[in-house]
């Protein structure tokens, strides 16, 4: 397997974790109901649907979103890329770390 292979798989799986882990703790339906607060909003100032873009909401959300972020997720998630780069610089193999 070539290292763009292993990279994309490691990616891959990176993603898979952050999204259960935003799942099991209720991040995504928060942000969910923020998205559907900010909607009502702009569209309670006389904004139409179709005059919303994506990026106005992501404006109005993020920050927020962001914030809402649980930090033992953040701890968690910053580990796994630690280990992962220090695995890949060679200072130590997958069987010294938890991956």
């Amino acid at each position: 397997m070539s290292q763009n292979e292993t990279t994309f798989v490691d990616e891959e799986s990176f993603k898979s974790l952050v999204c259960r882990r935003l799942l099991e703790c209720g991040w995504m339906d928060e942000v969910t109901m923020l998205c559907k607060e900010k909607l009502k909003e702009r569209l309670s100032k006389g904004q139409t649907v179709k005059s919303i873009t994506e990026e106005d909401l992501f404006n109005d959300v993020a920050p927020d979103a962001r914030r809402m972020l649980p930090d033992t997720i953040k701890r968690e998630l910053k580990v796994k890329v630690q280990n992962k780069l220090l695995q890949a610089a060679g200072y130590f193999d997958e069987t010294d770390s938890e991956s």
